[in-house]
């Protein structure tokens, strides 16, 4: 290949797998992306270009984030013993390769890739397009049922106040939204807020440190009461942290805040959503049966639509526990959950050491947004979310290097 075709077909394929990774990520469903087999061609290929033509970017990655790689790792050997068990035992996963595993192994790949400025930066113009949509689109789902998303999976129907339907905005119900659509925002506001992107775009402070909390409107319409509160803490996180209240006013307005969000939350849901029983006694199910010795080192498998046949009697069978950590405990078991801790605590480091120590909140604020809708939810059996703590933890890597341009207010 002459020198001048190689060098174009070094620039442009990052391009490409770039548009490849974020249309299966955001065209996904709750459980599987588009297509598995296309998710496996994107993640091959990337990993063959890099260690082909970017092999010192590659070593770089692996010298200054050889905990997180290796947390990676540990989390991919134990996902697959645990589906080669199932395999074994006669459950037989319908996927070759689960979608999650693929998913992990494309950070290092896609922060490798948004190292470069202004492939990082139309990245975040499109995340911002996607955002500003769902603030549209989630009041006119939520309020007239019309359907915006590209999702196939109707709307809801589930009557509160205004709201009569359970909206997701380019989603379905609850899940995609808190899963990836709303954590994607504050990877899209706060480089942007620090001056990470576009450092000559004039940002007012008040109208920058204003967005997380309008964005309670378009997630009140989601119907979600973890997405709420994660939406709430997030916000209050990012302006507190921008600007930490030094007078009794500034507490008075955030308390006053909260306990409006409050009122707004038990008007909205609390009447019109299962009880905290239901999900506890399931929640306390699917912890026994993960104890179970013969279980409890391999797991049950992934979870799958349909999942477990798991009834609590007296109640309506839910296939899942509704928590992220007893839900991996229960498919990958014991060595599974210490892995999946592992990665979680290996990108909670990296956010302290190269963000938060530095004065700089936005990493936190979307794991804090993140947060509640895994305890109450599944985590990272939700392919959107998988997706999201992929992206999440190539931004953080992406910019560990890169000085802060944080534009002081």
């Amino acid at each position: 290949m002459p020198f001048e075709s190689r060098a174009s077909f070094k620039r442009l394929f990052p391009v490409v797998w770039l548009v490849a990774f974020f249309g299966l990520a955001f065209a996904g469903t709750s459980m599987t992306p588009p297509s598995t087999a296309a998710l496996c061609t994107v993640t091959a290929a990337g990993w063959v270009f890099v260690l082909l033509a970017l092999r010192e970017e590659a070593l770089q990655i692996w010298q200054q984030q050889r905990a997180l790689l290796i947390a990676t790792g540990l989390l991919e050997l134990a996902i697959a013993v645990s589906e080669a068990a199932s395999a074994y035992r006669g459950l037989a996963p319908p996927h070759p390769l689960l979608p999650q595993s693929l998913l992990l192994a494309c950070w290092p790949v896609l922060a490798i890739f948004l190292a470069d400025a202004n492939r990082m930066r139309a990245v975040v113009t499109v995340f911002c397009a996607v955002c500003a949509w769902h603030f549209f689109a989630m009041p006119i789902e939520a309020i007239t049922g019309t359907k915006l998303s590209w999702h196939p999976v109707a709307l809801l129907p589930r009557a509160a106040g205004p709201l009569n339907y359970q909206a997701s905005g380019l989603a379905f119900q609850s899940y995609f939204f808190p899963g990836l659509f709303l954590p994607l925002f504050y990877l899209a506001w706060g480089p942007i807020y620090e001056g990470r992107v576009f450092p000559g775009l004039a940002t007012r402070s008040a109208a920058m440190l204003a967005l997380p909390l309008i964005w309670l409107i378009p997630v009140a319409c989601v119907q979600s009461r973890s997405a709420f509160a994660g939406t709430l803490a997030a916000a209050l996180l990012a302006i507190i942290a921008a600007h930490p209240p030094r007078r009794w006013r500034a507490w008075l307005a955030a308390g006053l805040l909260v306990a409006s969000a409050a009122l707004v939350y038990w008007v909205l849901f609390a009447q019109n959503k299962s009880g905290a029983n239901l999900r506890l006694a399931y929640l306390e199910l699917y912890l026994r049966e993960a104890l179970d010795g013969h279980w409890i080192l391999t797991g049950h498998g992934a979870y799958r639509d349909p999942g477990p046949p798991l009834t609590v009697p007296g109640t309506t069978p839910l296939e899942h526990s509704h928590n992220d950590f007893v839900q991996v405990l229960y498919s990958f078991g014991l060595p599974g959950l210490a892995a999946y801790l592992t990665f979680l605590a290996a990108l909670v480091c990296l956010v302290r050491r190269n963000f938060t120590a530095k004065g700089e909140y936005w990493p936190a604020c979307a794991l804090v947004a993140l947060l509640p809708n895994m305890m109450t939810d599944l985590g990272i059996h939700h392919y959107e979310k998988a997706a999201f703590l992929v992206t999440f933890a190539a931004f953080c890597v992406a910019w560990s290097n890169l000085p802060s341009a944080k534009l002081k207010p």
